[in-house]
This record gives structure tokens, C-alpha cells and sequence, in this order.
């Protein structure tokens, strides 16, 4: 059963390099070492455990070896010292986290090298067989006095700051370049915006205006509005003309009023002398 965990130190492929707190040092100067590691299983994994590894300065190893384990995606067998001449230098501390994943870490004093470049290793007794999918990390220089190695530190500080700040100027770059192109095609936009303006501008000024309309056109809206006005005054003559009189101080006889009234009219006929 293999279970496979993703390694920060791995740059893209099955192999991890080991990081180191400092690449430049003098005899007498301590430096921590780690990585992190990937067995092919969880058996090699438990059995690394009981094994011993350890830290191994390599000088004059050729690193074609480990260039060529790179071109393939799993290689069988690639390491070999070749004719390196390996200084052991302490044991590693290796812990099992999950499955087939762990850590390495090494903490050494720089014994009394020779200055030079070196490569450093995890790996077995006599760095016959390496630690998991460790590979040699390269540019570890010793040099002779604590001071060449402290202003060594400065300029390898002082090349990260410059490679950060030319990342940063060519991401900067990228986005000016993107506006540019951004504002290019707005530009080019609003040209065939206004060309197409100009154009419905030209087709309206040049359309033929629209004819009066004639005289009769406006005969019919005449005598609608004269019918309509005068079936207006009819239907308000008829209305006048249903409506019942006012009454008078809004007073009605009653009919015993109306009674003697007729009476005494027809008695006053009779007493009148005939002429």
C-alpha cells in the first residue's frame, strides 16, 4: 500500500531537497538542516525507523547523476557516490507523521573542512543508499573565517531581496501592460461608438421630411368635433327639460287648502251681478 502526501521541498517531482538555515559557512559555525520526506510505502517507512542516516558533506560528487533520476517520474536505483569523497558529519532526526510522509532535521556543528563547495546528503551508513527521495542539495560553501562567511550571508540576503524586487518589477510590468491593452481597447470602442453616432446623425439629417398632411385630412376631426358638440347641447336641453319646477320657498298646499281655494273661487262667481 502506497500513500502518497504532498512535500513542500519537493520542486515538481519525486525527489526533495534539504534545506539549510545558511549556504555559506566557516569551520566552528552551527547549522540546521531538514526536509521533508516521502517513502515509496508505509513498510519502508516503519523500517527507515530502525535504520540509522545520517548528514553527509559530499565533495567533488558529480550531480549529472541526480539530473538524470529527474527525467524519469520514478526511478529505481539511481544513487550513487560515484567519486565523492563523503564526510559524515551527525545522524538524523527522522519522524513519521502520517503513513509514508515525515520529517528529517539535523543540527551540526561545521567541523574542519577544507573551504570549497559542497553537497549535502541525507543517507545511510557510508551514504551507500539515500534517506527516502532525499537528493543532494547543492552551493553549500565553507569558507575560511567566520567573517568572509557572515558577509557572504549579506550578498546571498541582499541577491534574494534583488530577485524578489525584480519579480515584483516584472509583475508590476505585467500589469501596466495589461491596462495599457485595456485602455487600448476602450479607446477603440469608443472610436466606433462615435463613428456609428456620426453616422445615424448623417442618415437622420439626410431622411426627407415628412409631408403636411392636407386640408381634408383635418375635414373629418372638424365635423366629429362639431357633431360632439352638438349632441352635447341636445342631450343637456333634454335633461333641463325633465327636471321637475322648483317649488316655491319649497312650500305645497295641502288638499283641503286646494279645496277651499276651489270653493271659494266658485262662490264669487255666483255673487258677481250678471252684466
Amino acid at each position: 500500500m502506497v500513500l502518497l502526501f504532498p512535500s513542500s521541498a519537493t520542486a515538481g517531482g519525486w525527489w526533495s531537497f534539504i534545506d539549510t538555515d545558511r549556504s555559506t559557512v566557516a569551520v566552528g559555525q552551527r547549522v540546521e538542516a531538514e526536509a521533508e520526506v516521502l517513502f515509496a510505502s508505509i513498510p519502508a517507512a516503519r523500517e527507515a525507523l530502525d535504520d540509522r542516516f545520517y548528514v553527509y558533506a559530499l565533495r567533488g560528487f558529480d550531480y549529472s547523476i541526480v539530473q538524470r533520476a529527474m527525467n524519469e517520474p520514478s526511478p529505481k536505483g539511481w544513487w550513487s557516490l560515484g567519486d565523492a569523497n563523503a564526510v559524515e558529519l551527525v545522524p538524523v532526526a527522522l519522524r513519521i507523521s502520517q503513513a509514508n510522509f515525515g520529517r528529517a532535521r539535523a543540527s551540526f556543528t561545521v567541523p574542519e573542512l577544507p573551504p570549497g563547495t559542497y553537497a549535502l546528503m541525507f543517507c545511510d551508513a557510508g551514504c551507500a543508499r539515500p534517506l527516502a527521495d532525499v537528493v543532494p542539495t547543492r552551493g553549500f560553501t565553507v569558507v575560511a573565517d567566520p567573517a568572509t562567511a557572515e558577509l557572504a550571508k549579506r550578498a546571498t540576503r541582499l541577491q534574494e531581496r534583488l530577485a524578489n524586487q525584480a519579480q515584483a518589477l516584472a509583475a508590476a510590468r505585467a500589469v501596466t501592460r495589461s491596462a495599457r491593452a485595456a485602455v487600448v481597447n476602450a479607446e477603440s470602442e469608443l472610436r466606433a461608438l462615435g463613428s456609428k453616432l456620426r453616422t445615424l446623425d448623417r442618415a437622420v439629417a439626410e431622411a426627407p421630411s415628412s409631408p403636411s398632411p392636407p386640408f381634408w385630412a383635418f375635414g373629418g376631426w372638424v365635423v366629429a368635433g362639431a357633431l360632439a358638440g352638438a349632441f352635447a347641447f341636445l342631450l343637456l336641453r333634454r335633461r333641463s327639460a325633465k327636471q321637475p319646477p322648483p317649488a316655491l320657498g319649497g312650500w305645497q298646499p295641502s288638499d283641503d287648502e286646494l279645496r277651499a281655494l276651489a270653493a271659494s273661487q266658485g262662490s264669487r262667481r255666483r255673487r258677481a251681478p250678471v252684466p
